[in-house]
């Protein structure tokens, strides 16, 4: 019986051994799963942050993008502006001749001429962007005129328009220098 139990007790040893080993042997792979996971968690982290950076720098080009077309624009219009400023006056001349020509030499080659020419350099504008508007009749509005007068007329109505305002693009070029009625 000895042998017997010998054996048995060597058997229930290499049963405890192996359960042991067994439970050390699980104990490592919940570790190593515990480890993965840690790890998995901090790369998903990572890439929230990442991805993150990524519509953050997107956003960041996409508004560089339009910044720079505005500035390009805009730097357009102020080259254009130095130009237009310098040709309104011109046209102004002209309008004054074709007002002021007494009616008897409003039939001439020369008035005709100048008239062409005044309409030749509008339409010209109006290629380039620059649109002119009468402001005879409208109200007063600080955006587009500038008061350098009243006489006796309806309260704040334009009677007459030394410069007409132009536009570039709708952004105004100059504005209107006008007479406006004034009751008193």
């Amino acid at each position: 019986m000895s042998q017997t139990h010998d054996k048995e007790e060597i058997l229930e040893e290499d049963i405890d051994a192996q359960a042991e080993s067994e439970a050390d042997l699980y104990e490592e792979q919940e570790d190593v799963i515990q480890e993965q996971q840690e790890e998995i968690s901090k790369d998903e982290s990572e890439i929230v942050k990442l991805k993150d950076m990524l519509a953050r720098s997107a956003a960041d080009l996409e508004n560089f993008k339009k910044r720079t077309e505005r500035d390009k624009a805009d730097m357009v219009f102020f080259l254009k502006l130095d130009i237009f400023k310098a040709i309104l006056p011109r046209i102004d001349d002209l309008e004054r001749i074709i007002k002021n020509t007494p009616e008897d030499l409003q039939n001439g080659p020369v008035y005709e001429g100048v008239l062409t020419l005044q309409k030749t350099f509008l339409k010209d504008l109006k290629k380039l962007w620059v649109d002119s508007f009468d402001s005879i009749g409208q109200k007063v509005d600080p955006d587009k005129h500038e008061v350098m007068t009243q006489v006796p007329g309806e309260e704040g109505k334009i009677i007459d328009e030394f410069e007409k305002w132009y536009i570039l693009w709708e952004k105004v070029l100059r504005v209107a220098k006008v007479v406006v009625g004034n009751w008193n």
